[in-house]
């Protein structure tokens, strides 16, 4: 059973929901935007590309609502999901056959890692990482090539290229040949960083963007308390 937090309002200029959200993406499907998966753009990169990203902090549904959205326009994205979110279980039912339509609509699934929580062992670190990524290739029935950082302040192993490949992954969004070049924008804790879309898309011909569901597809009163929850780490 998921948990669903406070209830959120946005008080800001900045519109976050899903028809606004619709809107930014087809703004860039007009002006002549190609998106590609991070492992897409290993293989082929585009010139003038969005790299959408999604970090499942809190509901696997509201990231089916923005992959749905998505689907609809031909767009892709990249999943990253957690194993030890305080507010859903991966392994839920419900949350499985999600999982497995993400990857059967052509959405590429990569894991959002909290394995710090564990250990400070390099070796440790990397075995929980590869058990965690056979289980949720098992329940996607496809490979996992990425790997992202939940909270990354908190991280007390440096992702490096020895690293992912002992534990079986071609790449971790951050890396270099992914932002050289490019803008990064997030909407972490319901606040542009440096620049919005919008604007993203004025300035820049490769862009990053990392966009959590939660944000546009939850509805709620005050988000104080849900920041205070993801900061946790819980």
């Amino acid at each position: 059973m998921e948990i669903h937090p406070i209830r959120i309002t946005d008080k800001g200029e900045d519109r976050f929901d899903l028809e606004e959200y619709c809107d930014i993406l087809l703004q860039a499907l007009e002006q002549g935007f190609a998106f590609q998966t991070f492992s897409d753009y290993l293989e082929n990169p585009k010139n003038k590309v969005i790299l959408l990203r999604h970090d499942i902090d809190v509901s696997l549904e509201y990231g089916m609502q923005m992959a749905r959205i998505e689907q609809h326009l031909g767009i892709v994205s990249t999943f990253f999901v957690r194993l030890h979110s305080y507010f859903y279980n991966l392994l839920e039912e419900e949350n499985m056959k999600r999982l497995a339509e993400l990857a059967e609509m052509n959405f590429e699934v990569g894991i959002h890692q909290e394995i710090y929580k564990f250990t400070a062992d390099r070796q440790e670190l990397i075995e929980i990482l590869k058990i965690e990524k056979k289980l949720v290739e098992a329940i996607i029935g496809a490979p996992i090539f990425g790997v992202a950082t939940h909270l990354p302040k908190k991280n007390v192993i440096k992702m490096t290229p020895d690293f992912l490949a002992e534990a079986g992954f071609r790449y971790r969004p951050g890396s270099e040949i992914f932002n050289q070049d490019a803008i990064f924008i997030s909407d972490s804790n319901k606040r542009w960083k440096k620049y919005s879309f919008r604007e993203a898309l004025a300035i820049s011909d490769k862009i990053i963007a990392n966009i959590h569901p939660v944000w546009w597809a939850g509805k709620f009163t005050d988000h104080t308390g849900l920041i205070k929850l993801l900061g946790a780490g819980k």
